[in-house]
């Protein structure tokens, strides 16, 4: 598959919408948006983000599941620089008022209409806690008047010359997601992904599947927006391949299979675990699920006979990535001819073409080949720091830009990486060294 080179995620819709604006970009069970409409859509939002005040390094917070509104917020918040940060709509008011007095948003997109009522709710009543420079302009999406979404899409405009020039200010190095993540150590922190991070690794990874799915095909959205793999990988990527994406507001096996079958979908991409609940369901073998030519899987380690199970109940074809939110959502893929019990191993593959692995001891000196130690990498997916987290740009990054994944790994003489476990999980049994994955795999 073909997928043109852009510096920024909006100008992939532009494209798109360049090539075939009738061409179906966005679909929900109750609204359709070809790439044409999503263009023009994206435009008028933007403009009235301009008329707000919004502008260069803003932020604006959703409280969204995956959604039309919310892709739209995220293209138009990328024309005019601002910075979006995807909250989950399942947050307690514990984490909404950490998240927002970190970010201080100017802008708060959050969820309404019938039965979310309590969402504008807990956003309101948080923010009223909050000592914050100044309260956030709050718009709901699913409700009426001016100061709801759609009131965005049909008020008053900043002109087009102005959004034109803004659109021309911009700097693939300027910040466009933030993405709270805790890793394995609990502690959330605020990953800020620049505009060149989210581009570069939805084209890669769009280019990468592309050896295997057909052209201007169709894709499933499902995972929420506030995880790099709902974002990143299940929006931005099939953006930049022109691909029409069916949006889910919640994952469902039932309901991505009957949408797989019904819609001749290619391609599924989710964790580990969404295969484990799949595989359980009692009806999956009365999908016709022939459709699809590839999966993909990543986040967790797999065993032999989990992936052949996969194999042979819902596609043969599989490919396992690795990543992370700073060092870039998949550096790695396997290839489809990949033995699987090597996957059980740890394998996870090649690197994507641009970027660098190292494996390094704990004085970060580099070991030779074969030898296990910290996995950093480098890429133009890898993110420069945190938002405004200069103690954790410190800890996470080299000064030479490299990610400090934490994981424990090893490269293989035709540079393939394999991962053995996490820096920090390693457990102490007098002198000797245990991996819990070694447990794991004695437990198994």
């Amino acid at each position: 598959m073909a997928v043109p080179k852009k510096d920024f995620l909006w100008q992939y819709v532009e494209h798109w919408a360049g090539v075939d604006p009738a061409f179906p970009a966005l679909r929900t069970d109750r609204e359709s948006l070809s790439y044409g409409e999503f263009e023009r859509r994206s435009d008028l939002l933007a403009a009235s983000f301009l008329a707000l005040g919004l502008g260069k390094g803003d932020t604006i917070a959703t409280m969204l599941p995956m959604s039309i509104e919310f892709i739209l917020t995220l293209i138009a918040a990328d024309k005019i620089g601002a910075i979006v940060t995807a909250l989950d709509v399942k947050y307690k008011s514990a984490d909404l008022k950490r998240f927002i007095f970190h970010i201080e948003p100017k802008l708060i997109v959050s969820l309404g209409g019938p039965g979310s009522e309590s969402v504008p709710s807990a956003v309101k009543s948080a923010c009223g806690e909050l000592d914050l420079p100044r309260q956030p302009r709050l718009v709901v999406a699913g409700a009426g008047g001016p100061e709801s979404f759609n009131g965005l899409l049909s008020g008053v405009k900043a002109g087009d010359a102005e959004l034109a020039a803004v659109k021309k200010s911009q700097h693939p190095d300027d910040g466009l997601l933030v993405v709270f993540t805790g890793g394995t150590t609990g502690v959330p922190k605020a990953a800020l992904l620049s505009k060149r991070n989210v581009a570069a690794m939805a084209a890669a990874e769009m280019e990468y599947l592309g050896r295997f799915i057909p052209e201007r095909t169709k894709s499933i959205a499902s995972l929420p927006p506030s995880h790099v793999g709902g974002t990143v990988e299940l929006v931005g990527a099939p953006l930049t391949g022109g691909l029409e994406i069916i949006v889910h507001d919640t994952w469902s096996p039932q309901r991505v299979l009957a949408a797989t079958q019904a819609e001749i979908i290619a391609w599924m991409g989710g964790v580990p675990a969404m295969f484990a609940i799949t595989l359980l369901m009692p009806e999956l073998d009365s999908y016709d699920l022939s459709c699809l030519k590839v999966v993909v899987m990543s986040g967790e380690k797999v065993e032999p006979e989990f992936l052949q199970m996969v194999r042979e109940k819902i596609c043969p074809t599989i490919l396992i990535g690795y990543g992370s939110t700073e060092a870039g959502s998949e550096l790695t893929f396997t290839d489809i001819d990949d033995d699987i019990h090597r996957i059980g191993d740890g394998y996870v593959g090649k690197p994507l073409p641009g970027v660098e692995l190292r494996i390094v001891d704990d004085g970060e000196r580099e070991l030779p080949m074969g030898e296990t130690g910290e996995v950093l990498a480098r890429s133009p997916f890898t993110i420069k720091g945190y938002y405004k987290m200069p103690e954790e740009d410190r800890a996470g990054f080299t000064a030479d830009g490299f990610c400090r994944t934490g994981d424990l790994g090893y490269l293989t003489p035709e540079g393939g990486l394999y991962i053995k476990g996490r820096k920090k999980h390693i457990i102490r049994v007098g002198s000797y060294t245990v991996m819990p994955s070694e447990v794991e795999e004695v437990i198994a």
